[in-house]
């Protein structure tokens, strides 16, 4: 729990009129909801007159956090197997559950890459034709670790790469692990001959990387989730103004696609 708390970015909102409210929200979401999410509490905070705290942190952290009691109003999360996880053990509000915004793989880079191959710059390259070139030079290719959102679906997508009977026997793939706290564009910055797979949300506005191509059809939606306690009411209110046009709208403009 300790390792939790020292790991994990933590903000608290507040408009001036809910210093007079009792009411309150605790959120548990990633990293990459860090822009979007705060604008959201701040509009609904203003609105709603309700004291949100919101930590970000890995899923699979977070919800070891939730395991061991840590309280919680609401979990968003794109990660379906840790979603799946919170459903079974009947933590949650089954009939409160909603997406809230969707997200796709990326492939990028370094900008200050010195050996990018030239195929790769071409702006029509699709995916998979970017993958099986980076498979046939023996790029280094760096994923996130499955306890996020990110690391789960890339993972997913290689794994349905190699089914399909895609050759990546070339990749040096470097997998970070669970235990492994440092940043993953400290890695690929580090290292700018590499490349790496993550979620268009992480790389919204990283003028030192290069967005190389994107998946299309993975379908990765994030969840609301409400968290079973003493404060349903408010975080179903929350959960509903998440899923208001106005909130895709600002959603979109913050890295995510609110096409479902």
């Amino acid at each position: 729990m300790k390792k939790l708390l020292i790991s994990t970015l933590f903000l608290s909102l507040f408009s001036f009129n809910s210093f007079a409210s009792n009411r309150n929200l605790t959120i548990f979401t990633e990293q990459n909801m860090v822009t979007a999410l705060t604008k959201a509490s701040r509009i609904f905070s203003d609105k709603s007159n309700v004291m949100i705290s919101i930590n970000f942190d890995s899923s699979a952290d977070l919800i070891d956090a939730i395991d061991l009691g840590e309280p919680a109003d609401i979990f968003i999360s794109a990660h379906t197997n840790l979603i799946d996880s919170l459903k079974q053990k009947g933590l949650v509000d089954v009939y409160n559950i909603g997406y809230i915004a969707q997200d796709h793989i990326v492939l990028v880079t370094s900008k200050n890459n010195p050996i990018i191959d030239e195929r790769l710059k071409n702006k029509t390259i699709t995916f998979r034709q970017s993958i099986a070139i980076l498979n046939e030079v023996g790029a280094n290719l760096i994923i996130d670790k499955e306890g996020n959102s990110s690391g789960f679906y890339t993972s997913n997508l290689l794994k349905n790469f190699e089914k399909s009977g895609i050759n990546l026997n070339n990749l040096k793939l470097f997998r970070k692990s669970q235990e492994d706290r440092s940043s993953i564009f400290d890695l690929i910055k580090s290292s700018p001959e590499s490349y790496a797979l993550l979620l268009r949300s992480q790389v919204r506005n990283d003028s030192d990387l290069i967005v190389i191509s994107a998946t299309k059809e993975e379908n990765i939606f994030y969840q609301a989730l409400v968290i079973a306690g003493d404060n349903m009411d408010t975080a179903r209110e929350f959960s509903k103004f998440l899923k208001s046009n106005d909130m895709k709208s600002l959603f979109k403009n913050n890295g995510f696609s609110a096409d479902y």
